[in-house]
């Protein structure tokens, strides 16, 4: 690939998730991708085959994006290598992006329909097979965590907890002081961080720096997978083959998606972050 078809692609995603993040999955077009890019409709779909493509493009450059602010700050922050430093990296990363905010909390008025897109990133049959209890027990194993803590019930506490954070947080708010209402994803994340900090702590210093090595791994692994994942070829939905007239179909709908859920690492991601937007509504506008 040239330099200019690198440029190209990256202007082409650089426009998809604009306009991912402005109206959502179910009204996003490849045409309008192609006029914010002032390109033939042609050229965009000579690089992604599908609507489906390119935003399994967008969503895995996201994804990768939010790993290195991830080890950014598990690299740097002193306290990084326990339980509660995976909480505080999220916060960290998701500060400034708000789309890989949105696919770690599976934001409904965002993502659409592609939530429920079989094969795709939130198609809970590509999940990773490690499991929290797994994780637990590693981080245990090396005294990231005490040994006489039950991971067994601690994998269920953390396990009751992410989908619910997801659940009651899907957006953000700026906090007032005094405000009785529903905190912040950073306050959220913060207290998360700070229970666990307390409930498992590393043995020492020593095994802190060993719980760091571990979560680094599995960040290196994470992105891996993810870049191994992209061009899994999945099939389209029915509306999605309506026939060679759909904008999102030129005459073949198979789509692609790929990625993996940074947030669920290790089981353990959980929350939400900035960014969540409601679609707008334009009229004329075909999914």
């Amino acid at each position: 690939m040239t330099v200019n078809e690198q440029d190209r692609e990256q202007a082409i995603l650089d426009a998809a998730a604009d306009l991912l993040c402005r109206f959502g999955y179910n009204k996003l077009t490849m045409g309008d991708v192609a006029d914010a890019v002032d390109l033939h409709r042609g050229l965009v779909y000579l690089r992604f085959k599908s609507k489906d493509e390119l935003v399994a493009a967008v969503l895995a450059r996201e994804l990768r994006r939010y790993a290195d602010g991830w080890r950014e700050h598990l690299e740097s922050d002193p306290r990084g290598g326990s339980v509660a430093s995976v909480y505080r990296a999220m916060m960290n990363a998701l500060k400034t992006l708000p789309l890989a905010a949105a696919i770690v909390a599976r934001d409904e008025a965002l993502f659409g329909k592609y939530l429920r897109k079989p094969g795709g990133l939130f198609d809970p049959r590509r999940r990773h097979s490690s499991s929290t209890q797994e994780f637990l027990r590693v981080m245990q194993g090396v005294g990231a965590i005490e040994p006489d803590v039950d991971t067994r019930a601690m994998a269920v506490i953390f396990d009751a907890l992410t989908p619910a954070v997801r659940r009651a947080y899907p957006g953000d708010r700026a906090a007032a002081p005094g405000d009785d209402g529903p905190p912040s994803s950073d306050d959220l994340l913060e207290a998360m961080a700070r229970m666990f900090e307390r409930a498992l702590p590393p043995v020492d210093d020593a095994a802190r720096a060993a719980g760091k090595a571990i979560l680094l791994s599995g960040l290196d692994q994470a992105v891996t997978e993810s870049g191994t994942e992209l061009g899994d070829p999945t099939g389209a939905e029915p509306d999605d083959q309506a026939g060679a007239e759909s904008d999102d179909s030129p005459g073949n709908p198979a789509g692609t998606d790929s990625g993996t859920e940074l947030g669920d690492q290790a089981g353990t991601g959980s929350g939400a972050g900035p960014g969540r937007r409601e679609p707008v509504q334009r009229e004329g506008d075909r999914p």
